[in-house]
């Protein structure tokens, strides 16, 4: 259910949609109660024979759904709810949902950006916020491309995609630019793909000048960070350093 105006999104799943919209018609959920808009999702078939009545499978896709529309700038009122396993056809059956879902919603115009499900795919801002305090981080300031974690400068990059994997360029000669924090290793480097990563910037210098000695000389330095199936690694020319252990989340 839409709430256009307000760029709100509840996802929800029922086995009586007559009753369930009846119910959010003559008493809304507060957290979307000016919702103008439903898009249903069936697959033609009734109750007892539906895809659908998996309970795994609808509990999967409501879950994607939920960072699919996170990752496209929507406030989503639903909470992602538990993570089942599922058999192999389980899974060919969700992976066939969701390429329709895709197709449904970006002919409608609700979405722009897709889930690639690599392990890389950008986190919503807000929920970088919550998962760094979760996990004991202490939030000083918070904007889109600047924050301060631990009293520290932070830069948040969701890098630009590239072969070599997702680029962040640094540059600026001021006292408080991107490349001058780099070259005083002053601050982390925050990148919001996958399990989150905050990587100390005196780490990245070390690795930098270890492979380039006239690295700062330049007006810009190059990394890329590339997500492998068993590790994360920042690339810099030739060269790769391990960093999925400045994941604040588990890497898969």
């Amino acid at each position: 259910m839409f709430d256009e105006r307000n760029r709100k999104v509840y996802i929800g799943q029922s086995e009586n949609l007559k009753n369930r919209l009846a119910t959010h018609i003559t008493s809304p959920d507060e957290k979307i109660q000016n919702w103008d808009r439903a898009i249903i999702i069936n697959d033609a078939r009734n109750a007892s024979q539906s895809d659908l009545n998996d309970e795994n499978i609808r509990l999967i896709l409501e879950t994607y759904l939920v960072k699919l529309f996170k990752i496209n700038r929507y406030k989503v009122t639903t909470v992602s709810s538990r993570k089942p396993s599922l058999s192999a056809t389980q899974k060919t059956l969700t992976n066939s949902f969701k390429e329709e879902i895709i197709l449904l919603l970006t002919r409608k115009s609700k979405i722009t950006k897709i889930l690639t499900e690599r392990g890389d795919d950008e986190v919503y801002n807000d929920e970088v916020k919550k998962k760094l305090q979760s996990k004991g981080y202490a939030i000083g300031k918070w904007g889109k491309i600047e924050a301060i974690i631990d009293g520290k400068r932070t830069f948040l990059r969701p890098g630009s995609n590239k072969p070599k994997g997702w680029q962040v360029t640094f540059r600026g000669n001021k006292p408080t630019s991107f490349k001058t924090c780099l070259e005083r290793g002053d601050g982390f480097l925050l990148m919001p793909r996958g399990p989150i990563l905050l990587i100390p910037l005196n780490e990245l210098r070390n690795f930098i000048l270890e492979n380039d000695k006239e690295a700062f000389n330049r007006d810009t330095i190059d990394i890329f960070v590339r997500f492998d199936e068993e590790k994360i690694a920042v690339v810099y020319k030739n060269t790769e350093k391990d960093v999925t252990d400045n994941a604040i989340q588990p890497f898969k």
